[in-house]
């Protein structure tokens, strides 16, 4: 007698998603590109692109101001016009000389939440124009073509 099981798990393996290759999502190209603020590269930056289809991609630059998108996790942006936001945040740090600090007068900064949030806000170092795709002015026309998915961003005050 035949044993059907292998023939069975190929065949319904094939029917789920993402089992033959098919994630079921968009058709995603590859996009790079650099993004720059005052003619400098951008380290540290984080971008979003939003598609017409509302499928949000994601990327950082580098020391060097590139960047690669990626969406759900997977390389790559749905095809067509998507809007671009740029965010650069600085979080500081409390310098906080802890060697001659009694245990209770920690814990009363821990509590007070070291008597300097405000200090420790973040803040934007770009305009915060960019931080939304609608606003930015960016838009990134993504193609099959991954050659022509090399986007510059230039950031000004």
């Amino acid at each position: 007698m035949l044993n059907r099981w292998p023939l069975f798990l190929v065949v319904l393996c094939a029917a789920m998603p993402g089992c033959s290759g098919d994630t079921g999502g968009p058709v995603l190209a590859e996009v790079s590109g650099t993004v720059s603020y005052q003619g400098k590269p951008l380290a540290g930056a984080n971008l979003t692109m939003i598609s017409a289809g509302g499928h949000l991609s994601t990327g950082s630059t580098s020391s060097d101001g590139k960047f690669t998108m990626t969406t759900a996790g997977r390389p790559g942006v749905p095809l067509g016009k998507a809007k671009v936001g740029v965010v650069k945040v600085s979080v500081p740090t409390a310098k906080i000389d802890a060697t001659s600090m009694k245990p209770e007068d920690m814990q009363k900064m821990q509590t007070a939440g070291g008597g300097k949030a405000k200090d420790l806000e973040s803040k934007s170092e770009i305009p915060e124009k960019y931080a939304q795709p609608d606003r930015s002015g960016f838009v990134a026309d993504v193609v099959a073509d991954v050659k022509k998915n090399v986007f510059t961003f230039d950031l000004v005050d």
